[in-house]
């Protein structure tokens, strides 16, 4: 018999964003699948898959294929429009897990511009590996929106 015990990883990020509040919130919520990497994806073909992201109660985040699949990244569980956007999803085994993550998005206005602010807060099977990970995915995340934002060319990933 294993025992494992569960642990608590918090993340905080901040990025300001050189373009209005309003076109943040649109791209972060209506338009996500505009800028979300393909590298991001857990599967589907290039082409035949969407990110998208229900911006009401009870809505998803999530992966859509077109041959039927998909993955559900969160569930939706707190819309202030333009403003406040929070989730929470499971991650399993083969993703690190198992564990559960709270998003915390929040936006502000600094002068012409946009202040992201992002927590998140996991509790589970979180090792160090997975922790480093994450952290370099969501700071990738958040400079793809950026450059969606102010219309820069996306970073690239590198693994």
């Amino acid at each position: 018999m294993s025992i494992t015990t569960a642990q608590m990883h918090d993340l905080t990020m901040e990025i300001d964003i050189g373009a209005p509040r309003a076109n943040v919130w649109q791209s972060l919520t209506e338009n996500i699948g505009d800028w979300w990497p393909a590298e991001f994806y857990a599967g589907g073909e290039a082409g035949g898959r969407r990110f998208l992201l229900e911006a009401k109660p009870g809505g998803r985040m999530y992966e859509s294929w077109d041959d039927g699949g998909g993955l559900l990244w969160a569930t939706v569980y707190c819309v202030d429009p333009g403003q406040r956007l929070q989730v929470s999803g499971l991650s399993f085994p083969n993703w690190g897990g198992p564990s559960q993550w709270f998003g915390h998005w929040e936006l502000s206005d600094l002068g012409t511009g946009t202040r992201l602010r992002f927590t998140e807060h996991t509790i589970g099977r979180v090792s160090d590996a997975l922790t480093a990970d994450k952290h370099k995915g969501w700071q990738f995340l958040w400079q793809t929106l950026e450059a969606h934002c102010t219309g820069k060319p996306a970073p690239a990933w590198s693994e």
